[in-house]
């Protein structure tokens, strides 16, 4: 049976003098309260410090954990996160102020031989502590929560972050105060360690000069005793500073070596949460890191679509928009971000097709929408529900594709398609009239030769006079079958080179008598330039024809027309220039509604003619190429616009001469 440090010290003073046994017992005593002091470091202190250091690394952990929630950007990954700081952090501090308060009221029923007083009021310290920080850390959790609340309903956090701030700065200042509370008690007891090993150190010394080479003998085993107790103080305060990397002293004492054994396992327990922690963090961040570049990658495919992409909150306010819809139909993220959706240019055209945008987002179902009018374009919108996991709607995504060409184009083809089968009734009708009407014509002429022979002079005349209207009426049904022959076999264009000023001249001077009998001045405008074009001139000369014919027909008291020609687009980089032939004029215009059906065959606003002119005129500007447009005012009038463009078959040269021509006009 191995005998105790102080049992030997005891039995040596006792069997040589009794002053030894006097030192023996002196010893003992100091001994023990050393050893006292070193349970309650190994039990107490180094204990609580433990749970104070892990408390202290949780609220920091909580802290780092908030802040990034709160700078999260996107709403999922913000309320992830201060939900995982909510319900982790909350559970594992609440346990460990439970560990603490366990611990402190387990010291306070150990019998103790001295410093009752004061070992109590330090509990009763360390209790207080802890209670006020479990009170601060409930008011945390109930801050966590509604700032989480406030977040997924989108209301302001401002005072309840500020509130959030000064208990965190409360929680803090009880963690350091119970720091500072642990430590001081524990140098303390260092200290009261030391006083003991001092104060029998000097009795072995004094008792050595009494006792000469015993005493001598029994302070070096004492001192050799007691010297491992530094070493483990030494430990124990580097392992409240997290210093691991310090070797274990290995004291002989089996007690020592009992609480080298315990300040090991205890450092050891330390390193390894806090490494356990440490791993926790960096896998959060390495998950955090993930969903960071998922989101960018969505965001990547997002951004590349060709399709317009808006998508809106709750309460219908733009969030985030994608390149095309900035690009393309002028929806740029920083224009739009925060605006409502119903002030985007496709809002009411939207409502008009779908409803009211709050009701979609309330039936929850996708919703589509074709040729919705977006300024000038067109576009098939789909209008669907952004969902979160749980189905809970977050929002509206509208997708936008351009269909303007799609449309236009089949409008074209439908056009085309329809003035070919007016074409092939009208080379029929005319076929089965023509006939007719050159016997009826050869008839007349007859007759009016028989009148010639008649015995009476006014029936005669009567007879011719008659002779004369049916001529006429024939002619004129003649003129209506050539123009519907025009129609349905206008011939390709053969181009050649022209100068349009010399045409539009030539139409002016050819319509000039005409239009001065109506009370119309004609006028030609033209640049100082010649324009000398690739053209089919007789074909641009009858729609041109037509245009002023029209132009004189739309006012009956008299007016102002006018022919002309420019060139445009020369500056541009991008497109070839364009030649444009306008005939402008100042009679009742064409009432908006009208607009889009003045170039159906047959469709006239007027009593008399075919409603072929127009139609006609259409039809030679596109086979050249080109588009006829137009643009007219109820009162003021109307102007039509012949556009040829460079790069089709009429192709434009510009002509320049070293001297400058005047500008042409006729009138």
């Amino acid at each position: 049976m191995r005998l105790s440090l102080s049992t030997k010290v005891f039995l040596g003073f006792l069997a040589l003098l009794v002053t030894f046994a006097l030192l023996a017992f002196f010893s003992v005593l100091q001994i023990r309260a050393m050893a006292a002091d070193l349970r309650t470091i190994k039990d107490g202190h180094i204990a609580l410090a433990r749970l104070t250091a892990r408390l202290e690394t949780h609220q920091k952990n909580r802290s780092r954990y908030l802040d990034r929630g709160m700078e999260e950007h996107d709403l999922r990954n913000k309320e992830l996160v201060l939900s995982s700081a909510l319900h982790y952090f909350s559970e594992v501090t609440q346990s460990t102020l439970q560990e603490l308060k366990d611990a402190a009221e387990q010291q306070m029923k150990r019998p103790t031989s001295r410093g009752v007083a004061s070992k109590a009021s330090f509990y009763r310290g360390v209790l207080d502590r802890v209670s006020r920080m479990s009170i601060l850390h409930r008011r945390l959790d109930e801050l966590t929560a509604e700032i989480l609340d406030r977040v997924t309903h989108g209301k302001p956090l401002d005072d309840a972050l500020v509130e959030l701030e000064a208990v965190e700065k409360s929680v803090n200042a009880q963690t350091f105060a119970l720091n500072n509370l642990i430590n001081d008690e524990m140098d303390a007891a260092v200290h009261r360690a030391e006083e003991d090993e001092r104060a029998a150190v000097w009795s072995v010394v004094v008792m050595t000069f009494v006792a000469l080479l015993i005493g001598l003998v029994l302070s070096i085993m004492s001192g050799r005793a007691l010297a491992p107790i530094n070493h483990l103080v030494r430990y124990a305060r580097a392992i409240s500073r997290g210093d691991y990397e310090q070797a274990v002293p290995a004291p002989k004492s089996d007690e020592l070596v009992s609480l080298a054994e315990e300040l090991r396992l205890m450092a050891r327990s330390r390193k390894d949460r806090e490494e356990e922690l440490d791993k926790q963090a960096a896998e959060l961040e390495r998950a955090y890191r993930r969903v960071e570049e998922l989101k960018r990658y969505h965001e990547s495919i997002v951004r590349s679509l060709r399709t317009g992409v808006v998508v809106t909150d709750r309460d219908l306010r733009v969030t985030s928009t994608n390149r095309a819809a900035e690009l393309h139909w002028g929806l740029g993220p920083d224009a739009v971000r925060g605006q409502p959706l119903s002030a985007l240019p496709l809002a009411p055209a939207l409502s008009e097709r779908l409803g009211a945008l709050e009701d979609l987002m309330a039936q929850g179902a996708t919703f589509n929408a074709a040729a919705v009018p977006v300024g000038e374009l067109l576009a098939d919108v789909t209008v669907a529900p952004l969902e979160s996991e749980k189905g809970d709607v977050l929002g509206l995504v509208v997708a936008l594709e351009d269909v303007t060409e799609a449309v236009r184009t089949k409008e074209a083809l439908i056009r085309s398609e329809r003035l070919a089968a007016i074409g092939r009734m009208s080379a029929h009708v005319t076929h089965e009239i023509r006939n007719p009407l050159s016997s009826i014509g050869l008839n007349a002429e007859m007759l009016e030769d028989l009148a010639t022979d008649a015995a009476n002079e006014g029936e005669a005349e009567a007879a011719r006079t008659l002779c004369r209207a049916i001529v006429r009426e024939v002619d004129r049904l003649s003129a209506i079958t050539d123009e519907y022959l025009r129609f349905a076999r206008l011939p390709r264009p053969e181009p050649r080179r022209q100068d349009v000023g010399e045409l539009l001249s030539s139409i002016e001077a050819f319509v000039r008598r005409d239009c001065a009998a109506a009370g119309v001045t004609v006028s030609v405008n033209l640049p100082g330039e010649p324009l000398i074009v690739e053209m089919d001139p007789d074909q641009i000369r009858q729609a041109v024809l037509n245009l002023v014919r029209n132009g004189k027909e739309s006012m009956p008291e008299g007016g102002a027309l006018t022919l002309g020609a420019r060139l445009e687009g020369e500056d541009a980089p991008d497109a070839p220039p364009q030649l444009v032939i306008f005939v402008r004029d100042a009679g009742v215009g064409i009432p908006e509604a009208h607009l889009d059906r003045i170039f159906d065959p047959f469709y006239s606003t007027k009593l008399t003619g075919t409603g072929l002119g127009l139609a006609l005129t259409q039809q030679i500007i596109t086979e050249h190429g080109g588009t006829l447009e137009v643009s007219s005012e109820v009162g003021a009038g109307t102007e039509f616009r012949v556009v040829l463009p460079a790069r089709q078959p009429a192709k434009i040269t510009v002509l320049s001469d070293d001297v400058e021509p005047a500008p042409r006009a006729a009138s």
